[in-house]
């Protein structure tokens, strides 16, 4: 593994009023654009980074010392049940609505207004669309990888889409099933060294027989320790990067530690919590189902197996 990479922490935190939620998060202000031929002072525009699983700011390392070289702004935060943020396991507190108000509390705590940018990679992409829903206006662009904007009141069916994609070839979301027992985020933290290595392959192909597949994680973690299966990682993962994840995730970092926290969006996500209020407000027309206004940008890999 590469070594000697610098790994960007969470330099600032703040109690969110109401819930008490306590979040972690880079924050850098965004400097003056000098190319800008406007009249009057005008800052670059603020990137606000929203992480997946199994990760925390630190997801978006070799991003942020880049764009803060640029002199944009840069607001990383660890999201809920990550990292040095609080990490409850009442599930009603990972519905996307809730969530994107204490992002968006967070936002007028450090006064960033004007042209912000939001950026989101796997579960971070499901905030980001509600925080495109219903703080909008708060956005000038939006950048969505590997899952696409999620509409709001959709009741979504794991288990169908499972049988759908196994005639393909896998279960595509066999995994997601797993992570929502009980038993899941224990049986990770015994076996974190093989779960880092998979979910950080060389070759993501091995995801189609022992991530995606309906019990076939469990199955791979139960079978494997590091030494068996340190050939899977991922030359370019750095030493520094899997210490990180170790701490993070298995050091007890903040109140809960390990991953029962983080697995609470899977949770949520298997009972689509927020899709009722979300089609009542549409019924309503508080809230509109896509994107207005704005430029979009997706971003797929093309070697991704999994989503």
């Amino acid at each position: 593994m590469m070594g000697d990479e610098e790994i960007p922490l969470p330099n600032k935190e703040y109690t969110i009023p109401g819930t008490g939620h306590t979040y972690a998060y880079i924050y850098h202000p965004a400097k003056e654009d000098e190319g800008s031929n406007e009249g009057g002072k005008k800052k670059k525009a603020t990137l606000l980074w929203l992480h997946g699983f199994p990760s925390t700011s630190a997801e978006w390392r070799n991003q942020i010392p880049y764009f803060l070289s640029l002199g944009y702004g840069i607001l990383a935060p660890d999201l809920l049940g990550y990292g040095g943020t609080s990490k409850p396991l009442d599930i009603n507190a990972y519905v996307g609505k809730s969530m994107a108000a204490e992002i968006t509390a967070i936002l007028d705590h450090e006064g960033v207004d004007g042209d912000v940018v939001g950026i989101a990679h796997d579960w971070g992409t499901y905030l980001l669309s509600r925080l495109s829903t219903f703080h909008g206006d708060r956005f000038t662009k939006l950048v969505f990888m590997s899952v696409p904007f999620g509409r709001p009141g959709v009741k979504g069916d794991v288990h169908a889409i499972n049988e759908k994609t196994k005639k393909l070839g896998y279960e595509q979301l066999g995994y997601q099933v797993w992570f929502a027992e009980e038993e899941a985020g224990n049986i990770i933290s015994q076996h974190w060294e093989p779960f880092f290595n998979l979910v950080y392959p060389s070759n993501p192909q091995i995801w189609t027989t022992s991530f995606a597949p309906l019990g076939s994680l469990k199955r791979f973690l139960l079978a494997n320790t590091e030494e068996s299966s340190k050939h899977i990682l991922a030359p370019w993962i750095s030493t520094e990067a899997k210490d990180h994840h170790r701490q993070m995730f298995v050091g007890e970092i903040g109140e809960g530690g390990g991953y029962d926290a983080p697995l609470m969006w899977y949770k949520r996500g298997m009972k689509s919590l927020g899709w009722e209020e979300e089609r009542e407000m549409l019924d309503r027309g508080e809230i509109d189902e896509g994107i207005k206004g704005k430029d979009v940008l997706m971003v797929g890999g093309l070697r991704d197996t999994v989503w």
